[in-house]
């Protein structure tokens, strides 16, 4: 194991040095030059939220699944606001580890690691956190998880909190040829990766350009896990899903029975603001599915200022797919309401003419997980809007009400990114909280539900 200071190499034309270290040294020299750290391009690891590797491959306790998924959150390190990338480890089909990484690229080309927070579990229960650490926090460092310009023989430091996380990585080789297990070949970089704290822990990984990692194995060739697929949900795939009864809308967090009417109030800076949610007992036909049609109207000062349709179906797993609406939107500034229909849109139609089509999108998940994020519409230039699970198991007041094992979400447009806000779901109610967020984001505007009443 080098020791600090024996590799000093400078990197390109940067003028950043890598540093190996071990022992209580520090890592990499960690500096203020991120003018746009979410912008992780790097093309050995490029992390577009939305995108999900899933990887595969047998290893001595059986058959072992990755899920990698980029979010749409971030998390602020060192002031650095870093990406989150969530990953999942099944072993034979049951969860054993959930991990959320954090990732930040300054403005050389070096991608960060940040820290992350881990979890294994046995039988759904966490049972360690070990490994967890935080850049800034009791000591901890952040490191290089790939540089801009990977050179072989460079050592480095990919994380460093003592005596919980120590890896350290060294390139080997470039256009490395691999064929995977599905047939597919890459010319790959190839990595080596060790740790201190266990010196039989030590990992081979390919990175294939614009792909990111597509192996890992042991240093000997072993349990080799292989990438068999990479998907985007910024255009959501709804082939894949049966919807046997679409009108039967149980999911827990988003029940829709006809003939429910919830009622929310709140105090805007424009004024008194009151909306009204009906399921109705109307259907309509999207995409060859029948859709549960959900009215929603929102009132301020006791003016109608926007009256939408929307449209809702649960597939066979529990998911409820948000499949488009029609609005209403009322404007008042020249007398006599003017309407518009701004925000409106159907998957396979270009209702704007705007020269794309809609897609669906996931308004809840059949079992949303923190750390989960997903498109609930996707019509380009038109509705973009994005919901990240974000905490769940709460209790919140409402309106004297106490409501248990709550949901939050944390919602956006995409369009408008600066307009943020969280809601709470409440398990057999739905929606009972709403929250606006301001540039800071810190609570802004509350709406909370008032009443639910079943005809």
């Amino acid at each position: 194991m080098m020791r600090a200071g024996e590799i000093m190499i400078a990197l390109g034309l940067f003028g950043i040095l890598v540093m190996g270290g071990c022992g209580g040294s520090s890592g990499p020299t960690f500096s203020d030059d991120f003018s746009d750290p979410t912008q992780i391009d790097n093309p050995w690891f490029p992390l577009e939220p939305g995108t999900t590797w899933v990887y595969q491959g047998d290893t001595e306790d059986g058959l072992e699944t990755d899920v990698v998924n980029v979010s749409h959150l971030t998390k602020k390190i060192l002031g650095v606001k870093s990406v989150i990338v969530v990953d999942r480890v099944y072993l034979e089909g049951e969860l054993v580890e959930e991990t959320f990484d954090w990732y930040a690229q300054d403005d050389f080309g070096n991608v960060w690691y940040m820290g992350e927070d881990s979890a294994e579990l046995e039988s759904g229960v966490v049972v360690s956190t070990d490994g967890s650490w935080e850049a800034g926090v009791d000591g901890a460092e952040a490191g290089y998880i790939m540089l801009a310009d990977p050179q072989p023989g460079v050592k480095y430091q990919q994380e460093f909190y003592e005596g919980e996380a120590e890896d350290m990585a060294e390139v080997k080789a470039l256009d490395v040829p691999v064929t995977l297990a599905n047939a597919d070949t890459y010319s790959c970089l190839k990595i080596y990766e060790w740790t201190p704290l266990d010196i039989t822990v030590m990992e081979n990984k390919y990175y294939a350009p614009g792909i990111g990692p597509v192996r890992e194995e042991q240093s000997d060739g072993s349990q080799q896990i292989d990438l068999v697929s990479i998907s985007s949900d910024m255009m959501p795939d709804i082939a894949p899903s049966d919807f046997s009864t679409p009108l039967v809308i149980d999911n827990i967090y988003f029940p829709l029975v006809p003939g429910t009417t919830y009622t929310y109030e709140s105090d805007t800076e424009d004024g008194f603001e009151e909306t009204f949610v009906e399921v109705l007992n109307d259907t309509r036909e999207v995409m060859g599915i029948t859709c549960r049609v959900v009215r929603d109207r929102v009132y301020l000062d006791g003016l109608i200022i926007e009256d939408t349709h929307d449209w809702y179906a649960q597939d066979d797993e529990g998911n409820v797919w948000y499949m488009g609406e029609e609005v209403d939107n009322y404007d008042y500034s020249g007398g006599p309401p003017a309407i518009t229909h701004e925000g409106s849109w159907e998957p396979g139609e270009d209702v704007d003419g705007l020269g794309v089509t809609a897609y669906p999108g996931i308004v809840m998940k059949a079992d949303p997980r923190v750390g989960d994020s997903y498109h609930q519409e996707y019509y380009e230039g038109a509705a973009e809007d994005i919901g990240a699970v974000v905490d769940s198991g709460l209790t919140i007041s409402v309106s004297g009400t106490i409501y248990t094992d709550c949901l939050k979400t944390q919602d956006w447009n995409a369009l408008e990114p600066d307009d943020q806000e969280y809601k709470y779901y409440a398990p057999g109610v739905g929606v009972v909280r709403e929250e606006a967020l301001d540039e800071d984001f810190e609570v802004d505007e509350t709406t909370d539900l008032i009443s639910v009443s079943v005809l």
